[in-house]
């Protein structure tokens, strides 16, 4: 079971860094990414923390996991403590940011996902449905940290190309969605 952590660590930790990289990349995408806030229900008095905490959270998890993949692939257990906080921490933000996409869609708010740089989708249920399974990848992640046994470190390459996959299809998201389900409707 640890692989099932390895593989939640490496996608978790992919997502949530391309996330931090395409929001703070230059001035005007940080500056876009602040004005976007709002849509989310954010107060206008809380939009500039909002954003500075979310970006703060999404570099801090990606730190605590992504060398605890390795770690823990390698048999090294003080992987088991970074893996931890690390999902833990990544537990609570997929959570927050659910709920926020969550109140966005049910309040037709015209918001858009600039998770992974600019965006012209509206958010919609299936965004919710994103957010949610990233949520259960992490809870996942971390149920199974407490079976740590010894790690087969080929297996453990497999699951982490495994979680590489799913960051990539995670990122992609919006294109994949819209090639086999259509365009989101904006009524």
């Amino acid at each position: 079971m640890p692989y099932v952590s390895v593989g939640a660590m490496v996608l978790c930790g992919l997502v949530l860094l391309v996330s931090a990289v395409s929001k703070v990349r230059s001035a005007a995408d940080y500056a876009e990414f602040v004005a976007s806030v709002p849509a989310f229900g954010i107060p206008a008095g809380w939009t500039g923390l909002f954003a500075l905490a979310t970006v703060a959270a999404e570099f801090a998890i990606t730190a605590l996991v992504l060398p605890a993949s390795v770690l823990m692939a390698v048999g090294i257990s003080a992987g088991r403590w970074l893996a931890g906080a690390g999902l833990l921490l990544a537990v609570g933000l997929f959570g927050v940011l659910t709920a926020a996409v969550w109140r966005a869609v049910t309040r037709r708010s015209g918001a858009v996902c600039r998770c992974f740089g600019p965006a012209r989708t509206p958010l919609s249920q299936r965004h919710v449905v994103r957010n949610a399974l990233l949520l259960l990848v992490a809870v996942l992640g971390a149920a199974t940290l407490s079976v740590m046994d010894s790690v087969d470190p080929v297996v453990a390459a497999v699951t982490a190309v495994i979680g590489l996959l799913g960051a990539l299809m995670v990122i992609r998201f919006d294109d994949l969605a819209e090639l086999f389900a259509g365009p989101v409707s904006t009524r």
